[in-house]
Protein backbone atom coordinates (compact mmCIF):
# COMPACT_ATOMS: atom_id res chain seq x y z
CA UNK A 1 0.00 0.00 0.00
CA UNK A 2 1.21 3.77 -0.58
CA UNK A 3 1.65 6.28 1.73
CA UNK A 4 -1.28 7.77 0.18
CA UNK A 5 -3.50 4.90 0.57
CA UNK A 6 -2.82 4.35 4.37
CA UNK A 7 -3.05 7.48 5.55
CA UNK A 8 -6.33 8.15 7.62
CA UNK A 9 -7.06 11.66 8.34
CA UNK A 10 -4.45 14.76 7.52
CA UNK A 11 -1.19 14.28 9.66
CA UNK A 12 -1.20 17.45 11.48
CA UNK A 13 -4.65 17.51 13.03
CA UNK A 14 -4.79 13.51 13.95
CA UNK A 15 -1.68 14.11 15.76
CA UNK A 16 -2.19 17.48 16.96
CA UNK A 17 -5.23 16.63 18.36
CA UNK A 18 -3.95 13.49 19.99
CA UNK A 19 -0.65 15.67 21.63
CA UNK A 20 -3.07 18.41 23.03
CA UNK A 21 -5.12 15.65 24.47
CA UNK A 22 -1.87 13.84 25.41
CA UNK A 23 -0.18 17.50 26.84
CA UNK A 24 -2.98 18.08 28.83
CA UNK A 25 -3.66 14.97 30.83
CA UNK A 26 0.26 15.13 31.44
CA UNK A 27 -0.83 18.27 33.42
CA UNK A 28 -3.66 17.55 35.07
CA UNK A 29 -2.02 14.72 36.60
CA UNK A 30 0.39 16.93 38.17
CA UNK A 31 -2.26 18.97 39.26
CA UNK A 32 -3.64 16.25 41.15
CA UNK A 33 -0.54 14.66 42.67
CA UNK A 34 0.24 17.99 44.15
CA UNK A 35 -2.86 18.13 45.70
CA UNK A 36 -3.06 14.90 46.93
CA UNK A 37 0.32 14.46 48.28
CA UNK A 38 2.70 16.51 50.80
CA UNK A 39 5.60 18.10 48.77
CA UNK A 40 7.70 15.76 50.42
CA UNK A 41 5.48 12.98 49.01
CA UNK A 42 5.45 15.27 45.61
CA UNK A 43 9.13 15.35 45.24
CA UNK A 44 8.91 11.54 45.43
CA UNK A 45 6.11 10.95 43.17
CA UNK A 46 8.17 13.18 40.77
CA UNK A 47 11.16 11.23 40.88
CA UNK A 48 9.08 8.17 40.09
CA UNK A 49 7.27 9.83 37.45
CA UNK A 50 10.59 10.81 35.89
CA UNK A 51 11.66 7.08 36.17
CA UNK A 52 8.46 5.76 34.68
CA UNK A 53 8.80 8.07 31.71
CA UNK A 54 12.66 7.19 31.29
CA UNK A 55 11.93 3.83 30.33
CA UNK A 56 8.76 4.79 28.17
CA UNK A 57 11.60 7.21 26.65
CA UNK A 58 13.90 4.55 25.89
CA UNK A 59 11.31 2.28 24.20
CA UNK A 60 10.78 5.80 22.25
CA UNK A 61 13.57 4.13 19.86
CA UNK A 62 12.07 1.10 19.42
CA UNK A 63 8.92 3.54 18.18
CA UNK A 64 11.76 5.63 15.79
CA UNK A 65 12.97 2.76 14.10
CA UNK A 66 9.78 1.28 13.58
CA UNK A 67 8.67 4.64 11.91
CA UNK A 68 11.68 4.87 10.15
CA UNK A 69 10.95 1.17 8.45
CA UNK A 70 7.41 1.30 7.90
CA UNK A 71 8.34 4.40 6.47
CA UNK A 72 10.84 2.49 4.03
CA UNK A 73 8.59 -0.34 3.44
CA UNK A 74 5.38 1.71 2.49
CA UNK A 75 7.42 3.86 -0.15
CA UNK A 76 9.34 1.15 -1.52
CA UNK A 77 7.99 -2.30 -0.82
CA UNK A 78 9.42 -5.88 0.12
CA UNK A 79 11.32 -6.98 -2.71
CA UNK A 80 9.74 -10.51 -3.47
CA UNK A 81 10.90 -13.32 -0.96
CA UNK A 82 12.27 -11.43 1.33
CA UNK A 83 11.52 -12.68 5.04
CA UNK A 84 12.03 -9.98 6.93
CA UNK A 85 10.86 -9.71 10.87
CA UNK A 86 7.87 -8.06 11.74
CA UNK A 87 7.94 -5.45 13.76
CA UNK A 88 5.82 -5.98 16.67
CA UNK A 89 8.63 -9.17 16.81
CA UNK A 90 11.70 -6.88 16.75
CA UNK A 91 10.28 -4.05 19.48
CA UNK A 92 9.33 -6.81 22.24
CA UNK A 93 12.58 -8.69 21.82
CA UNK A 94 13.98 -5.20 22.43
CA UNK A 95 12.04 -4.74 25.46
CA UNK A 96 12.77 -8.11 26.99
CA UNK A 97 16.63 -6.58 26.68
CA UNK A 98 15.88 -3.61 28.56
CA UNK A 99 13.66 -5.15 30.80
CA UNK A 100 16.24 -8.00 31.67
CA UNK A 101 18.60 -4.79 32.56
CA UNK A 102 16.19 -3.40 34.54
CA UNK A 103 16.16 -6.33 36.36
CA UNK A 104 19.82 -6.93 37.15
CA UNK A 105 20.09 -2.96 38.36
CA UNK A 106 16.61 -3.37 41.02
CA UNK A 107 18.66 -4.85 43.39
CA UNK A 108 21.01 -1.40 43.59
CA UNK A 109 17.49 0.80 43.59
CA UNK A 110 16.16 -1.70 46.47
CA UNK A 111 19.83 -1.67 48.57
CA UNK A 112 19.98 2.15 48.21
CA UNK A 113 16.63 2.69 48.84
CA UNK A 114 16.38 4.75 45.39
CA UNK A 115 12.60 4.78 45.80
CA UNK A 116 10.09 4.28 48.73
CA UNK A 117 8.63 1.43 47.49
CA UNK A 118 11.66 0.36 45.81
CA UNK A 119 11.22 -3.87 44.83
CA UNK A 120 7.42 -3.07 44.03
CA UNK A 121 8.31 0.00 41.68
CA UNK A 122 11.72 -2.11 40.25
CA UNK A 123 9.06 -4.60 39.35
CA UNK A 124 6.83 -2.36 37.51
CA UNK A 125 9.06 -0.70 35.81
CA UNK A 126 10.40 -4.19 34.28
CA UNK A 127 6.58 -4.55 33.27
CA UNK A 128 6.82 -1.35 31.76
CA UNK A 129 10.08 -1.89 29.49
CA UNK A 130 7.89 -5.43 28.10
CA UNK A 131 4.70 -4.01 27.86
CA UNK A 132 5.72 -0.51 26.33
CA UNK A 133 8.05 -1.93 24.21
CA UNK A 134 4.90 -3.40 22.15
CA UNK A 135 3.28 -0.10 22.51
CA UNK A 136 6.00 1.82 20.93
CA UNK A 137 6.66 -0.84 18.06
CA UNK A 138 3.00 -0.23 17.63
CA UNK A 139 2.85 3.45 17.25
CA UNK A 140 5.77 3.48 15.40
CA UNK A 141 3.93 1.22 12.54
CA UNK A 142 1.28 3.47 12.76
CA UNK A 143 2.71 6.73 11.73
CA UNK A 144 5.22 5.09 9.28
CA UNK A 145 2.45 3.54 7.51
CA UNK A 146 0.48 6.51 7.59
CA UNK A 147 -2.87 5.83 9.94
CA UNK A 148 -2.70 9.02 11.28
CA UNK A 149 -5.79 9.41 12.40
CA UNK A 150 -5.74 5.80 14.38
CA UNK A 151 -2.38 7.06 16.11
CA UNK A 152 -4.20 9.88 17.57
CA UNK A 153 -6.79 8.04 19.00
CA UNK A 154 -3.97 5.85 20.14
CA UNK A 155 -2.70 9.32 22.03
CA UNK A 156 -5.95 10.00 23.40
CA UNK A 157 -6.19 6.67 24.93
CA UNK A 158 -3.02 6.83 26.43
CA UNK A 159 -3.15 10.12 28.50
CA UNK A 160 -6.95 9.48 29.45
CA UNK A 161 -6.30 5.71 31.05
CA UNK A 162 -3.83 7.06 33.01
CA UNK A 163 -5.41 10.16 33.98
CA UNK A 164 -8.14 8.40 35.01
CA UNK A 165 -6.48 5.68 37.02
CA UNK A 166 -4.58 8.59 38.96
CA UNK A 167 -7.61 10.38 39.35
CA UNK A 168 -9.24 7.40 41.27
CA UNK A 169 -6.08 6.44 43.30
CA UNK A 170 -6.24 9.85 44.39
CA UNK A 171 -10.10 10.15 44.58
CA UNK A 172 -9.74 7.35 46.54
CA UNK A 173 -6.77 8.34 49.03
CA UNK A 174 -4.52 5.42 48.37
CA UNK A 175 -1.66 8.10 48.96
CA UNK A 176 1.97 7.90 47.42
CA UNK A 177 1.90 3.86 46.20
CA UNK A 178 -1.78 4.06 45.07
CA UNK A 179 -0.65 6.67 42.68
CA UNK A 180 2.74 4.89 41.65
CA UNK A 181 0.79 1.56 41.01
CA UNK A 182 -2.00 3.71 38.82
CA UNK A 183 0.45 5.55 36.52
CA UNK A 184 1.06 1.09 35.49
CA UNK A 185 -2.92 0.83 34.22
CA UNK A 186 -2.39 3.31 31.21
CA UNK A 187 0.65 -0.08 30.12
CA UNK A 188 -2.66 -1.79 28.54
CA UNK A 189 -3.56 1.65 26.19
CA UNK A 190 -2.04 -0.73 22.87
CA UNK A 191 -3.86 -4.08 23.97
CA UNK A 192 -7.37 -2.00 24.06
CA UNK A 193 -6.74 -0.16 20.69
CA UNK A 194 -6.05 -3.73 19.40
CA UNK A 195 -9.32 -4.86 20.39
CA UNK A 196 -10.83 -2.55 19.20
CA UNK A 197 -9.07 -1.33 15.81
CA UNK A 198 -8.80 -3.84 12.79
CA UNK A 199 -5.95 -1.29 11.39
CA UNK A 200 -3.94 -2.10 14.94
CA UNK A 201 -4.40 -5.41 14.32
CA UNK A 202 -3.38 -5.25 10.64
CA UNK A 203 -0.28 -3.54 11.68
CA UNK A 204 0.65 -6.39 13.68
CA UNK A 205 1.76 -7.85 10.07
CA UNK A 206 3.72 -5.19 9.00
CA UNK A 207 7.58 -6.38 8.40
CA UNK A 208 10.87 -4.54 8.35
CA UNK A 209 12.83 -3.50 5.49
CA UNK A 210 15.92 -5.33 6.87
CA UNK A 211 16.80 -8.70 8.10
CA UNK A 212 16.46 -9.17 12.04
CA UNK A 213 20.32 -8.44 12.65
CA UNK A 214 20.20 -5.09 11.10
CA UNK A 215 16.93 -4.18 12.64
CA UNK A 216 18.27 -5.09 16.02
CA UNK A 217 21.19 -3.38 15.51
CA UNK A 218 19.43 -0.43 14.50
CA UNK A 219 16.91 -0.32 17.60
CA UNK A 220 20.33 -0.35 19.66
CA UNK A 221 21.73 3.19 18.33
CA UNK A 222 18.11 4.28 18.35
CA UNK A 223 17.98 2.78 22.06
CA UNK A 224 21.33 4.34 22.95
CA UNK A 225 19.96 7.69 22.44
CA UNK A 226 16.62 7.54 23.57
CA UNK A 227 18.30 6.47 26.84
CA UNK A 228 20.01 10.02 26.41
CA UNK A 229 17.28 11.77 25.43
CA UNK A 230 14.81 10.47 27.85
CA UNK A 231 17.83 10.92 30.41
CA UNK A 232 17.15 15.14 29.55
CA UNK A 233 13.67 15.49 28.45
CA UNK A 234 12.01 13.64 31.53
CA UNK A 235 14.00 11.57 33.54
CA UNK A 236 15.81 14.97 34.36
CA UNK A 237 14.40 15.13 37.60
CA UNK A 238 16.25 11.14 38.57
CA UNK A 239 19.93 13.12 37.78
CA UNK A 240 19.27 15.47 40.13
CA UNK A 241 18.36 13.03 42.75
CA UNK A 242 21.73 11.92 41.86
CA UNK A 243 23.72 14.94 41.93
CA UNK A 244 21.59 16.94 44.67
CA UNK A 245 21.94 16.46 48.88
CA UNK A 246 18.78 14.85 50.05
CA UNK A 247 17.74 17.48 52.15
CA UNK A 248 18.28 19.96 49.06
CA UNK A 249 16.04 17.31 46.97
CA UNK A 250 13.07 16.96 49.05
CA UNK A 251 12.31 20.70 48.60
CA UNK A 252 12.73 21.02 44.77
CA UNK A 253 9.32 19.75 43.87
CA UNK A 254 8.79 23.18 42.99
CA UNK A 255 11.46 23.33 40.68
CA UNK A 256 10.64 20.41 39.33
CA UNK A 257 7.36 21.03 38.59
CA UNK A 258 8.35 24.17 36.82
CA UNK A 259 10.36 22.23 34.80
CA UNK A 260 8.19 20.32 33.73
CA UNK A 261 5.28 22.95 32.97
CA UNK A 262 7.66 24.38 30.63
CA UNK A 263 9.03 21.73 28.78
CA UNK A 264 5.14 19.80 28.33
CA UNK A 265 3.99 22.83 26.06
CA UNK A 266 6.89 22.32 23.81
CA UNK A 267 7.98 18.61 23.60
CA UNK A 268 5.02 16.46 24.36
CA UNK A 269 3.44 17.89 20.76
CA UNK A 270 6.99 17.38 19.07
CA UNK A 271 7.31 14.11 20.14
CA UNK A 272 4.23 12.85 19.08
CA UNK A 273 5.24 14.72 15.59
CA UNK A 274 8.55 12.93 15.57
CA UNK A 275 6.70 10.03 13.39
CA UNK A 276 5.24 12.59 10.81
CA UNK A 277 8.70 14.46 10.40
CA UNK A 278 10.52 10.81 10.29
CA UNK A 279 7.98 9.90 7.31
CA UNK A 280 8.73 12.81 5.52
CA UNK A 281 11.63 12.78 5.38
CA UNK A 282 12.27 9.26 4.73
CA UNK A 283 9.90 10.05 1.44
CA UNK A 284 11.35 13.41 0.52
CA UNK A 285 14.49 12.15 -0.25
CA UNK A 286 18.28 13.35 0.51
CA UNK A 287 17.52 16.94 0.89
CA UNK A 288 14.05 16.20 3.00
CA UNK A 289 15.59 16.72 5.82
CA UNK A 290 15.91 20.29 4.92
CA UNK A 291 11.87 21.07 5.18
CA UNK A 292 12.60 20.64 8.73
CA UNK A 293 14.69 24.29 8.61
CA UNK A 294 10.76 26.14 8.57
CA UNK A 295 9.19 24.15 11.62
CA UNK A 296 12.79 24.94 13.68
CA UNK A 297 12.48 28.62 12.56
CA UNK A 298 8.66 28.74 13.60
CA UNK A 299 9.42 26.97 17.19
CA UNK A 300 12.02 29.59 17.58
CA UNK A 301 9.25 31.83 17.51
CA UNK A 302 6.71 30.51 19.43
CA UNK A 303 9.71 29.31 22.13
CA UNK A 304 10.40 32.88 22.80
CA UNK A 305 6.71 34.05 22.79
CA UNK A 306 6.60 31.34 25.07
CA UNK A 307 9.35 32.67 27.69
CA UNK A 308 8.19 35.98 27.38
CA UNK A 309 5.09 34.44 29.25
CA UNK A 310 6.65 32.33 31.37
CA UNK A 311 8.02 35.43 32.86
CA UNK A 312 4.83 37.41 33.09
CA UNK A 313 2.34 35.02 33.82
CA UNK A 314 4.57 32.04 35.26
CA UNK A 315 4.92 32.55 38.52
CA UNK A 316 0.67 33.00 39.06
CA UNK A 317 -0.07 29.95 36.80
CA UNK A 318 2.83 27.91 39.61
CA UNK A 319 0.91 29.13 42.76
CA UNK A 320 -2.48 27.08 41.44
CA UNK A 321 -0.42 23.83 42.80
CA UNK A 322 -0.33 25.27 45.95
CA UNK A 323 1.01 28.12 48.07
CA UNK A 324 4.08 26.27 48.35
CA UNK A 325 5.13 26.34 44.75
CA UNK A 326 6.78 29.53 43.60
CA UNK A 327 9.11 30.05 41.31
CA UNK A 328 10.77 33.55 39.75
CA UNK A 329 9.45 34.61 36.73
CA UNK A 330 13.35 34.70 35.48
CA UNK A 331 14.20 31.51 36.30
CA UNK A 332 10.53 29.91 34.36
CA UNK A 333 11.44 31.91 31.19
CA UNK A 334 15.21 30.56 31.82
CA UNK A 335 13.88 27.37 31.81
CA UNK A 336 11.43 27.45 28.59
CA UNK A 337 14.26 28.69 26.75
CA UNK A 338 16.30 25.50 27.21
CA UNK A 339 12.93 23.67 26.55
CA UNK A 340 13.55 25.55 23.39
CA UNK A 341 17.01 24.15 22.87
CA UNK A 342 16.11 20.55 23.58
CA UNK A 343 13.18 20.66 20.72
CA UNK A 344 15.89 21.62 18.76
CA UNK A 345 17.53 19.10 19.62
CA UNK A 346 14.74 16.62 19.23
CA UNK A 347 14.45 18.10 15.53
CA UNK A 348 17.93 17.98 14.42
CA UNK A 349 17.79 14.26 15.95
CA UNK A 350 14.86 13.11 13.81
CA UNK A 351 16.26 14.76 10.72
CA UNK A 352 20.02 12.61 11.60
CA UNK A 353 17.71 9.51 12.18
CA UNK A 354 15.62 9.96 8.77
CA UNK A 355 18.72 9.70 6.80
CA UNK A 356 20.47 7.00 8.17
CA UNK A 357 22.67 8.46 10.15
CA UNK A 358 22.16 5.91 13.02
CA UNK A 359 25.59 6.52 15.10
CA UNK A 360 25.48 10.45 14.90
CA UNK A 361 21.61 10.36 16.13
CA UNK A 362 23.09 8.05 18.75
CA UNK A 363 25.91 10.53 19.85
CA UNK A 364 24.79 13.35 19.04
CA UNK A 365 22.49 12.93 22.25
CA UNK A 366 24.96 10.97 24.36
CA UNK A 367 27.13 13.94 23.86
CA UNK A 368 24.51 16.26 25.48
CA UNK A 369 23.34 13.88 27.75
CA UNK A 370 27.58 13.74 29.34
CA UNK A 371 27.80 17.47 28.97
CA UNK A 372 24.45 18.13 31.26
CA UNK A 373 25.53 15.17 33.84
CA UNK A 374 29.08 17.33 34.36
CA UNK A 375 27.40 20.40 34.64
CA UNK A 376 25.21 19.11 37.12
CA UNK A 377 28.32 18.12 39.56
CA UNK A 378 29.51 21.73 39.63
CA UNK A 379 29.28 23.34 43.13
CA UNK A 380 26.03 25.98 42.03
CA UNK A 381 22.82 26.46 43.07
CA UNK A 382 19.93 23.85 42.47
CA UNK A 383 18.73 26.14 39.67
CA UNK A 384 21.75 27.34 38.27
CA UNK A 385 22.88 24.12 37.51
CA UNK A 386 18.91 23.04 36.20
CA UNK A 387 19.47 25.66 33.65
CA UNK A 388 22.99 25.48 32.60
CA UNK A 389 22.82 21.71 32.16
CA UNK A 390 19.27 22.09 29.95
CA UNK A 391 20.82 24.36 28.15
CA UNK A 392 24.35 23.88 27.29
CA UNK A 393 24.06 20.04 26.85
CA UNK A 394 21.47 20.45 24.32
CA UNK A 395 23.33 22.39 22.31
CA UNK A 396 26.35 20.52 22.29
CA UNK A 397 24.09 17.58 20.67
CA UNK A 398 22.90 20.16 17.94
CA UNK A 399 26.43 20.88 17.23
CA UNK A 400 27.17 17.28 16.53
CA UNK A 401 23.76 16.32 14.32
CA UNK A 402 24.34 19.39 12.20
CA UNK A 403 28.00 18.14 11.47
CA UNK A 404 26.85 14.77 10.65
CA UNK A 405 24.05 15.90 8.24
CA UNK A 406 26.95 17.49 6.12
CA UNK A 407 27.73 14.13 4.90
CA UNK A 408 25.71 12.34 2.35
CA UNK A 409 22.49 10.12 3.73
CA UNK A 410 23.48 6.56 4.87
CA UNK A 411 22.05 3.67 2.69
CA UNK A 412 19.08 1.76 4.67
CA UNK A 413 19.11 -2.02 4.77
CA UNK A 414 20.30 -4.16 1.52
CA UNK A 415 19.44 -1.42 -0.64
CA UNK A 416 19.69 2.25 -0.50
CA UNK A 417 16.76 4.41 0.52
CA UNK A 418 15.72 6.71 -1.87
CA UNK A 419 17.61 9.43 -1.29
CA UNK A 420 16.98 9.72 2.33
CA UNK A 421 14.65 6.57 8.23
CA UNK A 422 10.73 8.25 17.63
CA UNK A 423 11.39 8.81 25.64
Amino acid sequence: MSPKQTTGGRPASAVGIGSAVSAGTGILILFIASHALTKEENSEFLSFWAALFFVYGVMGGVQTESTRAASVVALKGITKGQRHPRLITAGLIGGAIVAAVIAALSPVLTAFEFFHHSEIISLGLVLTAILYAGHSALAGTLQGSGHWSVYGRFLILDGLLRLVCIGAAAAWSLGLLGLEIACFCALGAWLLLLAFSRVARQSLQVRADVPLRKLLAQIFHAVVSSISSAALIVAFPLLLKLTTPAAVFEQSAPLLLAISMTRAPIMVPLQAFQGVAIAHVVRAGSEGWRALHRPILILLAVGGLGAVLAFVVGPSLMLLFGSGYGVSGMTLALLTLASLVMAVLTLTGTATLSTGHHRAFSSGWASATAVAIAILLLPLSLEVRCILSLTIGPAVGILVHLLALRRPPAPSGSKPVPSGPAT
